[in-house]
């Protein structure tokens, strides 16, 4: 069995998964257990609110690129142990601009420096 695609397959549905339960079942209140949950997105009910929203919107879109991503290694070729490493590395990267991505809109949406 191809070990990148294991990885990925189970990666992208986790993604979608959580995602989908953010989306439909987004956490009200401002809290430090579940939803997206940093300084920035901690300010106050409007930018959690719209934190929120955007990330289970990404964290579907990026397990569906995931899962793709997952059909697509069924055909390469890798050996285990570097199917392994690149599985890794992928669900390594994929968060972490997921979070760069949405601290950036929020930073963007909701500047400090913006004098209403």
């Amino acid at each position: 069995m191809n070990p990148l695609f294991l990885i990925l397959s189970l990666g992208g549905s986790i993604f979608c998964l959580a995602g989908y339960i953010q989306k439909k079942y987004p956490p009200k209140k401002i809290n430090h257990l579940y939803g997206y949950r940093t300084q920035r997105s901690m300010k106050n009910i409007e930018v959690w609110n719209f934190a929120q929203k955007h990330a289970a919107q990404e964290m579907i879109k990026m397990g569906i690129i995931i899962l793709l991503m997952a059909f697509l290694s069924w055909f390469l070729g890798i050996e285990s142990y570097l199917g392994v490493w690149i599985g890794i590395g992928i669900l390594t990267a994929f968060p972490l601009f997921m979070f760069w991505q949405i601290e950036s809109l929020l930073k963007k949406k909701f500047s400090e420096d913006k004098k209403s």
